[in-house]
C-alpha cells in the first residue's frame, strides 16, 4: 500500500471520527435541549390542586426550587434554577405567600415571584365599626384569633395616646377604617399595626396641619361622636359644631351614641328611658363633657369635622331616617322637631 493511499485512509476515517463526534454532540445538544424543555414544562396540566409556598427573606433560587419540588409543583429543581439565573430573575424574587399549582410552569412561577404576586386578604372595614367589631371581621377573614386579639388590647401601641382611666379598649378610634390587603399569614398584631400606621399616615397628618386646641385624643373623641350620629356627611361640620357649642356652655353632649357604646351589647332600635340612665363613664346624659375615649374609629370626613366645626349657632339637632338632619338653636325648636319627626315617620 502506497503512502499516498495510506493517508487518504487515516483522512477518511478522521473524517468518519470527527463526523461521529458532531454526531454524538448534536444528539447530546438535542438531548439536553430536550431535557431543559421537558423540565420546564408543568408538572401536569390538568391539575386543579393548590400549594401555598412562603418565599422567605434571602432565600435563594435554588432553595425555591427544592421547596417546589419537595411540594411536587415542578418537574426539576435545577431546571428552575437555571431558569431563574438565565432569565436575571434570581436576584428580584420578592417575599410571602404565593399560591401555585402544578398546573404552572416554572416560568410563570418566577414571574409571580418577581412581580410579588403573594396571596392577600382582602378586608373593608367601614367608618365608624368599633374595635370589637373590627376584631369580629377580621378573624372572620381567618386574621388572628379572638383571644389573640384581646390579649394585644390590654397595651395600647406606640405611639397611641395614653389611655385615660375608664377608657375601655384603648385601640378605640386609631383603627382606620379602609380596604385592606393584608399577606397571607398576617397576624392579629400586624394588622392591628397596619391600621395605627394608616390613621398616622392618614389622620394625624390634617391634626398638626391644623394645630387645634384639642388634644390628638379629644379630637379623635369628638369625631368618633360625630361620626356616629352623622346620617348624612354633608351635615358632620355641623354635628361637630353643635357639640362645640355644648362643651363650651358647659352643656352635657346628651348623645345617643355613647350611651348605646355603654350598654352591654348594644342596643337596636330607640333607647329607653333606662338606658339614658345606665351607670357609665360613656353615658353623656350623665357626665358632662367628651367620653374618656372615642367610641368608634372615625373616618376622615367625621375627623376633619371635629378638626374644623361649623360655625353655626344650634344647639341641637336631630337625624331623621331619610338621612336629613334637623338642628335647633331653642330647646322649644328641638321639640318642634322632635313632634315632626314622631309625625311624619
Amino acid at each position: 500500500m502506497t503512502r499516498r493511499k495510506v493517508r487518504d485512509e487515516y483522512s477518511i476515517r478522521n473524517r468518519r471520527l470527527v463526523s461521529r463526534i458532531g454526531t454524538a454532540f448534536l444528539v447530546a445538544v438535542l438531548f439536553l435541549v430536550y431535557w431543559a424543555w421537558r423540565q420546564l414544562q408543568p408538572l401536569n396540566t390538568r391539575s386543579h390542586q393548590v400549594a401555598y409556598v412562603t418565599v422567605s427573606p434571602g432565600e435563594s433560587a435554588a432553595e425555591i426550587g427544592r421547596i417546589l419540588y419537595q411540594k411536587k409543583l415542578i418537574r426539576s429543581p435545577v431546571a428552575f434554577r437555571i431558569l431563574s439565573r438565565f432569565g436575571h430573575q434570581a436576584r428580584f424574587l420578592q417575599t410571602g405567600v404565593y399560591r401555585l399549582s402544578p398546573s404552572q410552569n416554572p416560568e410563570q412561577m418566577l414571574s409571580m415571584m418577581e412581580r410579588g404576586d403573594v396571596i392577600t386578604i382582602r378586608v373593608t372595614i367601614p367608618e365608624g365599626f368599633t374595635v370589637q367589631q373590627i376584631i369580629q371581621r377580621l378573624v372572620a377573614h381567618h386574621i388572628g384569633t379572638k383571644k389573640s386579639f384581646q390579649a394585644l388590647l390590654k397595651k395600647p401601641l406606640s405611639g397611641m395616646p395614653a389611655p385615660a382611666a375608664g377608657v375601655r379598649d384603648p385601640y378605640e378610634g386609631y383603627l382606620f377604617p379602609a380596604t385592606y390587603q393584608f399577606p397571607y399569614g398576617t397576624n392579629a398584631k400586624d394588622a392591628l399595626s397596619t391600621m395605627w400606621t394608616t390613621f398616622k399616615s392618614h389622620a394625624l397628618s390634617l391634626y398638626h396641619d391644623h394645630h387645634p386646641s384639642l388634644s390628638v385624643s379629644q379630637w379623635v373623641t369628638l369625631a368618633s361622636v360625630v361620626q356616629a350620629e352623622d346620617k348624612n356627611p354633608q351635615d358632620a361640620a355641623k354635628i361637630a359644631g353643635v357639640f362645640m357649642n355644648r362643651l363650651k356652655k358647659g352643656m352635657p353632649l346628651q348623645s345617643d351614641a355613647t350611651v348605646r357604646y355603654a350598654l352591654p351589647g348594644g342596643v337596636r332600635g330607640p333607647l329607653t328611658l333606662g338606658n339614658l340612665h345606665v351607670n357609665s363613664p360613656y353615658n353623656t346624659y350623665l357626665h358632662q363633657g367628651l367620653t374618656p375615649g372615642p367610641i368608634s374609629n372615625p373616618g376622615l370626613i367625621a375627623l376633619k369635622a371635629a378638626l374644623d366645626p361649623a360655625k353655626v349657632p344650634y344647639l341641637y339637632f336631630i337625624a331623621l331616617p331619610s338621612g336629613q338632619t334637623l338642628f335647633a338653636t331653642t330647646y322649644a325648636q328641638q321639640l318642634a322637631n322632635i313632634q315632626y319627626a314622631n309625625q311624619h315617620f
